[in-house]
């Protein structure tokens, strides 16, 4: 079995594929997100709750809102304060007692894209995602591509040319981005 979670700003999913990838189970529950340690019982009760009703251990992938660090195990999101800069794939591989793949949420969306057969036969696929932020992943025969510094598709931390009240208006919140700058997409 194969257990796809998506990390959001509001929400944690957990969708079980089998061998043929026919969605099998799902679940989905709040964000916890500024708390660790809830952060990571969610995807322990989550991952115990599905291994139960399936009777399986399956693989687990992460698809999370910003920037990921394999070598370091950490992930930098501004929409889940509680996983900033913490140790979350060695934390969850620890607490799952399996390994954990962790990715970038648009990376994983445009990679699914490129792999259904509707869009196998395109060589390059750019899949947006609209959430809490604004997220982009590219696909180039097959491939996702990270750019140098892993965020080639994250059109969310764009810099707008332009100053934001101007155009929204005042009654829009300023929200510094993670990285503290203003006026990103």
């Amino acid at each position: 079995m194969y257990y796809g979670f998506d990390m959001g700003g509001t929400k944690i999913e957990l969708a079980v594929f089998d061998k043929d990838l026919t969605q099998v189970w799902q679940k989905r529950v709040p964000t916890p997100k500024n708390d660790y340690q809830a952060l990571l019982n969610v995807f322990k009760t989550l991952t115990l709750e599905a291994d139960n009703d399936l009777g399986c251990k399956g693989k687990i992938g992460i698809g999370v809102p910003g920037i990921v660090n394999a070598k370091e195990g950490t992930v930098f999101t501004t929409n889940v304060p509680a996983a900033k800069y913490k140790p979350m794939i060695h934390d969850l591989a620890n607490i799952l007692e399996r390994p954990v793949k962790v990715e970038n949420d648009a990376n994983c969306f445009a990679l699914s894209e490129a792999w259904d057969p509707e869009f196998r036969h395109y060589p390059s696929v750019l899949g947006l995602i609209l959430g809490t932020g604004v997220g982009g992943g590219f696909v180039i025969d097959g491939k996702v591509l990270s750019g140098k510094n892993g965020i080639a598709g994250e059109i969310g931390h764009m810099n707008l040319n332009v100053d934001a009240d101007n155009v929204i208006g005042e009654t829009m919140p300023k929200i510094l981005c993670g990285c503290g700058r203003k006026s990103l997409l």
